[in-house]
């Protein structure tokens, strides 16, 4: 009985073929080191290694090790080749992490937003770590003051670095505000999406419509029909619209953002 050989010339296609694909992820990896600026509002810098500051462009290209800083009253927009998204609030600092969808935020307050085929997206803060996916989320860090991540759409894990082994699962219209010096998550809470949506400046306060705009007004509308929708948490007036308050030390009587129904009251979605 003679032994088949395979044609060497498919052995030979298929092995090309796999090749090609390896490095195109590679290929595609390396640019998700990258991001293009895509909008400048006021004071916003770019710090590479130790170099000076300076000042940075619409279109600019900004490369792994390279943070960038938002001043007073001032916002930025970035845009990454997988067309995941990211809005810097005031007084922020953001840069991209050691790993393939990792971030760093350094302190203040961001937007990102990420195709839902974009893959889980991880995002580093001195207190917490954040773990989402298929999103359009706020997370804001502070280490001298209340931190707060909120998720419009799609789903996440949060959890404390002093206490990785308790994490909170997380899904659209939920919000946790915790201290910084917080030893344990609380639940997380439902907010107001038509609030967020129409009043926060990490929304409404670029010249380019957030692409993922058409989602969160679906949940808002959705959000809507669900009962026990006026005792939800307005999250507007809290840093989300006004970042100023990372440059001030927290005080031990200061009230935290605004408090919500208790869970077991809240609207059930289907």
């Amino acid at each position: 009985m003679k032994t088949r050989i395979p044609n060497s010339n498919l052995v030979v296609t298929v092995g090309l073929i796999a090749m090609a694909f390896a490095i195109g992820r590679f290929v595609f990896a390396a640019d998700q080191k990258q991001a293009r600026v895509t909008e400048v509002i006021r004071d916003v810098r770019l710090l590479a290694g130790q170099a000076a500051a300076r000042h940075a462009a619409v279109n600019e290209t900004v490369h792994e090790g390279t943070a960038v800083r938002t001043g007073a009253d001032s916002r930025a927009e970035l845009t990454f080749p997988d067309l995941t998204l990211t809005r810097l609030g005031a007084n922020t600092v953001f840069s991209f992490g050691a790993g393939a969808r990792t971030y760093d935020l350094g302190s203040g307050a961001i937007l990102m937003s990420a195709p839902k085929d974009a893959g889980k997206v991880k995002i580093s803060t001195a207190v917490a770590t954040c773990a989402v996916s298929g999103f359009t989320a706020v997370i804001e860090g502070h280490k001298n003051n209340w931190n707060k991540v909120l998720v419009y759409e799609g789903d996440g894990t949060v959890t404390l670095n002093k206490n990785p082994g308790d994490p909170r699962q997380m899904h659209s219209w939920q919000i946790l505000i915790f201290r910084p010096d917080a030893t344990v998550l609380p639940q997380p809470q439902d907010f107001n999406v038509c609030s967020a949506i129409s009043n926060g400046l990490l929304i409404t306060g670029f010249k380019n419509p957030l692409p993922s705009m058409p989602e969160l007004v679906a949940e808002c509308e959705k959000q809507k029909t669900q009962p026990g929708i006026a005792n939800l948490v307005d999250p507007t007036g809290q840093d989300v619209t006004d970042q100023n308050v990372n440059a001030r030390p927290m005080m031990e009587s200061s009230p935290p953002p605004r408090s919500t129904i208790p869970p077991e009251s809240r609207p059930r979605r289907p």
